[in-house]
């Protein structure tokens, strides 16, 4: 006797639904050799790149800002020098 799948579509889509990451984005301001990138948590490449410290941060902030989000501003040493936090209310 055949067994009838009780998976189907509209289920895998709740589960999967449940299973994303609820974590935080977090976009690093680094300093690089000539200018200053922005660089998503978890990439290797850096997103984009600006001339500033203060272009760099903006272009964090509003992606940031458009989830639940951080911002992580390195000094030219690689210490953390400030933190800024975006919720994302739904």
């Amino acid at each position: 006797m055949k067994r009838k799948s009780i998976y189907t579509k509209k289920l895998g889509q709740s589960v999967a639904s449940k299973a994303h990451s609820v974590g935080i984005a977090k976009y690093h301001v680094i300093s690089t050799d000539s200018n200053w990138s922005v660089v998503s948590e978890g990439n290797v490449r850096a997103t984009r790149s600006f001339r500033t410290v203060e272009q760099a941060v903006d272009f964090a902030k509003e992606k940031a800002s458009e989830k639940t989000g951080e911002v992580v501003v390195h000094a030219n040493t690689g210490q953390i020098k400030d933190r800024i936090s975006y919720s994302h209310n739904k």
